[in-house]
């Protein structure tokens, strides 16, 4: 009879300081995303965003747990903040700081391009952002939800151009819409272009990269975490990436 107690108190400690350390552990979540987070055959996650933010959970001894996950459900589960859970790569705006604890940067994205089909004479005619996006034949893909930085939100909302909106797609699949013509251009950071069109298999010469004149500074980059966790943990990521 006492060896029973004793084995069944074993499996209630067992199970409680699984429990313990299951609620200890961060899920960071992460899109598979060339250059900003990348998979490897191992399993490790790598990239401009996913390195420092391992490296800053790592130096903080703070324990962690990638899982990927689309950025919309990202969105919904730090917002009503369902896990003590932190995305990387965000942009920081108003709306989301109400419910969101965000880090100092991890990252400035390069100025934003587009990407168009080669020969799209219609996105290839101007050289500033704000006539491309005032031309209502020139049909913009955005994905639904998703944030391209407050210059280019801004502008979006103010000139309201002619959209094509998808739901979950990645990169490599919003290539197949600009080639299929379904829609002209979208909005991408410098770095990210060549990698997206090399790793999906296209050829360069495919599609346009274009710069603009009036195109500010690269967006920065930041974890941005539940409400489950907690500012000191915060302060502590802070301090790891040395701001």
């Amino acid at each position: 009879m006492c060896r029973c107690i004793v084995l069944l108190q074993l499996v209630w400690l067992t199970a409680f300081a699984a429990y313990a350390y299951a609620e200890d552990v961060v899920q960071i979540y992460y899109e598979e995303r060339i250059p900003y987070a990348v998979t490897s055959e191992q399993g490790d996650v790598s990239g401009l965003t996913a390195t420092p933010t391992a490296k800053a959970f790592n130096q903080t001894g703070i324990s962690f747990q990638w899982k990927e996950m689309p950025f919309k459900r990202q969105l919904q589960t730090i917002k009503y903040n369902k896990k003590m859970a932190c995305g990387i790569g965000w942009f920081k705006k108003p709306e989301r700081e109400e419910f969101a604890l965000f880090t100092s940067k991890i990252y400035q994205d390069k100025p934003s391009i587009t990407l168009s089909k080669q020969g799209n004479t219609t996105v290839a005619q101007y050289g500033d952002v704000v006539s491309l996006l005032q031309d209502k034949q020139a049909k913009l893909l955005v994905k639904d939800g998703f944030s391209y930085g407050s210059y280019i939100d801004n502008l979006i909302e103010t000139h309201s151009p002619e959209k094509v909106v998808v739901v979950g797609s990645s990169n490599v699949q919003m290539l197949q819409v600009i080639l299929s013509d379904r829609a002209d251009y979208f909005f991408v950071s410098e770095e990210e272009a060549e990698q997206i069109i090399t790793s999906s298999g296209h050829d360069l010469e495919q599609f346009q990269r274009q710069q603009y004149s009036d195109m500010p500074a690269g967006n920065n980059r930041y974890i941005a975490c539940s409400q489950q966790v907690t500012p000191s943990t915060i302060n502590l990521l802070n301090q790891a990436l040395g701001q």
